[in-house]
């Protein structure tokens, strides 16, 4: 494949992204060669069944089985259709994970998802990869995940037959309870040989107690073995006397809960409770720092709880020091953390952890962008980051938590957490292209900020939720928005500086470049009047653009000089690389080609110091442009193809077909020029 084709750069990433699968697979020798001979001749297969009977173990068995076939890689992804109601991945969520995984960097992916969508689709064309899509709940969470290559196989589970993918091709594997002899074997290989070779009938009976039910199978066995000094047929004896699997009702279900009901009673006090709380969390997964927070104990003691729910098969440690349920095992939890007596205790647990992800996401925050108007958390962050790359990887573990905690306070009618966290959200979103999140979680803010009343909530969620606009293509709602800000910001030097510079940007996109101008100077005396030199630097940069725009190119260097002196006594080197190519965008319009490119090489050489290919493509772009106004047709090539190369590997494929075409005409037509 050559390289300035879409794709290219995707297909050196190999996404090796399945779980860990079970250690054995009993009872599934049939269903096994049913997956085989599907997947075989279709391009999709389901596996079907209720929960608890094991249908990820069937699907990751399988998959890991058959990796080899899959050279071009496995992606997974849980798609949470059966957990807490309301909360699911969203398609567009699992496609930015995707793409992500293929190798194209987040600010590339777009926003829409039809669009994204259609970019899995380029990226995956030809290639051979297994999809696996874990807990699909209904035919739209599948949909856009589907490869159009047939050269891709999808396996999905889900407990509810998904009949509108068989037009797709899919074929369905349903899987039942365990016959009473698979059960038994289960149970041995889980509960270990000598401990069911003790006493047979015994475990006959456990076994008969969980229905044919591997998950609950698997939690006997683990308690079992917690206790072996305990005789199994005491314990069958304890667990049968509470009548519980008179409730069966052949689906498993009544089984799976008397094999919880009776491992709860087991649990000492301390992990009860942790049990219960960690069930009443509305997030997918927890790291030790945020359980900590949730049951008000310490991090060690924290951690030892979880290895302990751990052991007994109540919770699963998915990644060093993350933890997360079953699905069904939440519920069960849930339900005893809601019970009459225990609701005070759930509600302060879970407002305690929305404290703790408020105030490390705002510390998290400060390490991105240090130079943001400060809000009062008014609690101390529990967590703390040495540095910006720290931050930015707690924010990429924990973004989906973030946001349902968000989503979680706005229900709630926690306006200040609510609020808090899209505040918190706003630089990592941008800085990783994650547009539609940061306009939601920005138009989150603002209802919140309407519902707090306070005069900075509102205007830093206005100010917000315009930049979020602006980001998504809306410049005319962002405008409003802003001038909304702007109007709430009143006398404040700072806070009105910092608007009207998000104006000015705004009003250029809208093509009116002298307000836009009018705006760019004013935020530049407010923030020198607020001592602000990075926002004034900024400004000053923004302005010198407009005067180029409106054709004043004197008063736009001698600006752009002023905004660059600013940047580098303040060690601002993104804001610097910014203002290097406002100076070059000045010298090509004036026809100093020799100071354009060397304006253009400033700026090239910081964004690449900074590892920012976005903005490098953009940059190497316009020095293609000033080689080829040069008449200097083989670097005006080399240029463009290094710009395809980049703009192809950010699958920016509108930029990359007309950087093309630039290059056909510079290689075809050598002596024509751009004409400026």
């Amino acid at each position: 494949m050559r390289t300035d084709e879409p794709g290219a750069a995707a297909d050196r990433v190999l996404p090796r992204q399945l779980p860990a699968a079970p250690a054995w697979l009993i009872g599934r020798d049939a269903e096994s060669a049913a997956l085989q001979d599907a997947l075989a001749a279709a391009p999709v297969a389901v596996v079907e069944g209720p929960g608890g009977i094991g249908k990820s173990a069937l699907a990751l068995h399988w998959a890991h089985r058959n990796a080899a076939r899959f050279p071009d890689g496995q992606l997974y992804a849980d798609l949470g259709g059966f957990g807490r109601a309301g909360v699911v991945a969203s398609p567009l969520s699992i496609l930015q994970g995707f793409l992500g995984a293929l190798g194209v960097p987040q600010q590339a992916v777009p926003a829409a998802e039809a669009a994204a969508a259609a970019l899995y689709r380029s990226v995956l064309a030809g290639r051979r990869l297994l999809i696996v899509l874990d807990n699909a709940a209904e035919l739209a969470q599948v949909e856009q995940l589907l490869p159009g290559s047939p050269s891709c196989r999808v396996l999905v589970t889900s407990r509810t037959a998904l009949p509108g993918l068989r037009r797709y091709g899919a074929v369905a594997v349903r899987l039942d309870v365990l016959p009473p002899d698979r059960s038994r074997e289960l149970f041995a290989r889980l509960a270990g040989p000598d401990v069911s070779a003790a006493d047979p009938s015994a475990v006959n009976a456990l076994a008969e107690l969980c229905g044919g039910l591997p998950l609950a199978l698997a939690l006997l066995a683990a308690r079992v073995a917690a206790e072996p000094e305990v005789p199994i047929a005491l314990l069958a004896r304890e667990m049968g006397d509470g009548g519980l699997a008179a409730f069966d009702a052949g689906d498993g279900s009544a089984s799976l809960q008397a094999v919880l009901s009776w491992s709860y009673r087991a649990l000492g006090e301390d992990e009860a409770r942790a049990f219960r709380l960690l069930g009443a969390a509305p997030v997918d997964e927890l790291g030790v720092a945020a359980a900590a927070c949730l049951l008000d104990v310490p991090r060690e003691t924290a951690a030892g709880l979880l290895r302990t729910l751990a052991l007994k098969n109540l919770v699963t440690q998915f990644r060093p020091r993350r933890y997360r349920f079953h699905d069904l095992v939440r519920l069960y939890a849930r339900k005893l953390a809601f019970e009459v007596g225990a609701i005070v205790e759930a509600d302060d647990a879970t407002a305690r952890l929305a404290d703790f992800y408020a105030t490390a996401a705002l510390e998290a925050d400060r390490r991105l962008y240090p130079h943001r108007s400060p809000v009062d958390a008014e609690t101390p962050a529990r967590l703390r980051f040495a540095d910006e790359d720290e931050a930015l990887r707690w924010f990429a573990e924990e973004h989906r938590q973030l946001t349902i905690v968000q989503s979680v306070a706005a229900y709630q009618d926690r306006p200040r957490t609510a609020w808090l966290l899209c505040r918190a959200l706003d630089t990592y979103q941008y800085r990783t292209g994650r547009v539609l999140d940061n306009l939601r979680t920005a138009e989150l803010g603002a209802r919140a900020a309407r519902r707090l009343g306070t005069d900075t909530a509102r205007l830093l969620s206005l100010r917000q939720l315009g930049r979020a606009l602006t980001r998504a293509g809306e410049p005319a709602r962002a405008a409003a928005c802003l001038r909304e800000a702007l109007a709430a910001a009143g006398t404040d030097p700072g806070e009105s500086a910092h608007t009207r510079h998000d104006l000015a940007r705004v009003l250029g996109l809208l093509g009116d470049h002298r307000a836009a101008l009018a705006a760019a100077e004013e935020a530049a005396g407010l923030y020198e009047r607020a001592g602000n030199s990075v926002g004034r630097a900024h400004a000053l940069a923004s302005a010198a653009r407009q005067c180029a725009e409106l054709g004043d190119f004197e008063r736009a260097a001698r600006t752009a000089r002023q905004a660059l002196a600013l940047h580098e006594e303040q060690r601002n080197p993104s804001g610097a690389a910014v203002t290097w190519d406002v100076l070059g965008f000045v010298a090509l319009r004036t026809g100093d080609l020799g100071e354009a490119g060397r304006c253009y090489g400033k700026a090239l050489e910081l964004s690449q110091e900074q590892q920012n290919a976005f903005f490098e493509a953009e940059v190497t772009e316009r020095l293609a442009q000033v080689h080829r106004a040069a008449g200097r047709a083989g670097q005006a090539a080399e240029a463009l193809r290094a710009c395809c190369r980049l703009y192809s590997g950010q699958h920016r494929l509108d930029d990359h077909e007309r950087v093309r075409a630039e290059l056909v005409a510079v290689v075809t037509r050598p002596e024509t020029s751009l004409g400026r």
